[in-house]
């Protein structure tokens, strides 16, 4: 509508100028030297008007050709941009399927002339990388992106570590590391890595110190996080107790998570053999049993006949308490013919280990059984038991035919040790 209004306005002008010259036209002299030129009004504007846009296209005509090398030079760039964005795509998508050579050299085919060169050389390194080559080529493609104007010495660094960690170079990918972590405290990735890398060095104190800022930055899922806490404290555990300090040791139990401490059933069973290894076997007994009564568990079963310390007898009666419940678990079973057989009751023993390996055979089974069977002078029945727990722990079958006697031949055998010979036993059914 301005447009329109503008074209009309513009026409009306035109229209009442063009009567009033015809009118009166007008007169203008023009005197140069000895030149004198003498023309209407009309046409000497109509001259300048001429003039004024010739000149104009001239001067645009000249800046033009000025700039035409600049802008050459600049389509030229932006062809070569556009290039290089499509060859770092497909780059990408070469180290993805797998094909890491034709990767390494796409990226840098156009690393040179791209807007974002680092990325290029970081890709190439990480395409040498993930296809083994040579570590020399790797480490050549990291300095170039780290020389890169747009390059970010974060995200460098953090590929570097991340090689190291692979080639399980831990130790001097943890001050590359450290560093990161004092100017980005809070980053995710440079977390994720130190951690790894305090992994690899079973550096478990500064681990420990991590892992409340794992946990609040989310670095990693529930279950890798659980499982990376629960390392880092039986590490931990391991630790002091080897450095020979029981205070240290408790203390350590009392840091610990509470889900360690009280759904963790090997952190428990270490903790509890640590505390053995220190002669405190009541705390550890005590700590065994009330754990089994709260949650009844194989695994903390298996830790308690495995004390070898103590009061036996006690052990043995508090073990044969829980038969009630869990009479048919071969762990209790196994569990009390180790009691048993610390308490000098050889018949009881053999009894429990027989229908242990009768549920559940296992190679631990018959090893208690083979050296019973052995101090009982039973070396062909005892060979039999240490021949068929092998077996298993190899992961062979095993085999149909029995190797212990029943209970109650065992019983006999006892009671009259003159008769008994290996051609007497009988296999257990």
């Amino acid at each position: 509508m301005k447009l329109l209004i503008g074209i009309i306005i513009t026409l009306v002008v035109s229209v009442q100028i063009a009567l009033a010259l015809q009118q009166d036209p007008g007169y203008a002299l023009l005197s140069i030297g000895q030149w004198t030129l003498e023309t209407s009004v009309a046409f000497l504007g109509l001259f300048l008007i001429f003039a004024f846009v010739a000149f104009y296209f001239l001067i645009r005509l000249i800046i033009r050709l000025w700039q035409t090398p600049t802008q050459t030079l600049a389509a030229n760039r932006r062809r070569l941009y556009k290039k290089a964005r499509r060859l770092l795509d497909l780059g990408t998508r070469q180290s993805a399927a797998g094909q890491r050579a034709a990767a390494e050299i796409t990226l840098l085919k156009s690393a040179g002339y791209s807007e974002t060169p680092a990325l290029h050389y970081l890709g190439a390194a990480r395409a040498v990388h993930a296809g083994n080559g040579e570590k020399w080529r790797r480490d050549l493609y990291l300095r170039k992106a780290e020389d890169c104007p747009d390059a970010d010495r974060l995200t460098v660094q953090l590929t570097r570590a991340e090689f190291l960690l692979d080639d399980g170079q831990a130790e001097q990918a943890r001050p590359i590391l450290e560093s990161l972590q004092t100017l980005n405290p809070h980053h995710p990735g440079v977390l994720q890595w130190l951690a790894k890398a305090y992994q690899q060095l079973q550096a478990w104190e500064p681990l420990r110190d991590l892992l409340s800022e794992l946990r609040k930055r989310k670095v990693f899922g529930p279950e890798p996080f659980a499982e990376l806490q629960q390392q880092t404290y039986r590490g931990l555990l391991h630790g002091t107790a080897a450095s020979g300090s029981l205070d240290r040791l408790q203390a350590l139990w009392k840091q610990a998570p509470t889900a360690l401490r009280e759904e963790d059933e090997g952190f428990l069973v270490d903790y509890a053999t640590a505390l053995r290894d220190f002669d405190a076997i009541d705390d550890a007994e005590a700590l065994l049993r009330e754990a089994i009564n709260r949650r009844w568990s194989p695994k903390l079963v298996v830790g308690y006949g495995m004390l070898g310390r103590g009061n036996a007898a006690g052990q043995l009666a508090t073990a044969e308490g829980w038969l009630a419940q869990h009479g048919d678990d071969p762990h209790l079973l196994l569990t009390l013919g180790r009691l048993a057989k610390r308490c000098q009751q050889p018949a009881k023993a053999r009894e429990y280990l027989e229908r242990s390996i009768q549920l559940m055979p296992s190679p631990d089974a018959y090893e208690e059984l083979g050296e019973l069977l052995e101090s009982l002078r039973e070396l062909s029945n005892a060979g039999q038991c240490y021949h068929a727990g092998l077996r298993l722990l190899v992961g062979k079958a095993e085999e149909k035919q029995g190797v212990t006697l029943t209970a109650t031949e065992a019983a006999q055998q006892l009671q009259a040790p003159e008769r008994s010979s290996p051609a007497a036993t009988a296999p257990a059914t």
